[in-house]
């Protein structure tokens, strides 16, 4: 399964824009209209780059550093660098 920057970019913005701390794949793949499959997958690449946590009982939220990213800190800049890390 290929990489798509774009979708990740939308589960982030998901998860920040959540009045809940916590949201489930499902709930993603339902609001962004993708296959929970591929959403998992790429909630798998974000927890790598340590952007989201998956919870205990399979929910995920947005990290500290994930935080940082989306609000653009110099630490992280604005622009999806996946390649770093």
């Amino acid at each position: 399964m290929k990489r798509d920057r774009m979708l990740m970019e939308a589960i982030l913005g998901q998860l920040l824009q959540s009045p809940e701390p916590l949201i489930g794949s499902s709930s993603i793949a339902q609001r962004l209209n993708v296959e929970q499959p591929v959403i998992r997958h790429h909630l798998n690449l974000l927890q790598d780059k340590g952007w989201v946590q998956e919870s205990e009982n399979g929910a995920w939220r947005l990290t500290n550093q994930g935080h940082d990213y989306m609000e653009g800190t110099p630490e992280q800049g604005i622009s999806l660098n996946l390649s770093s890390k």
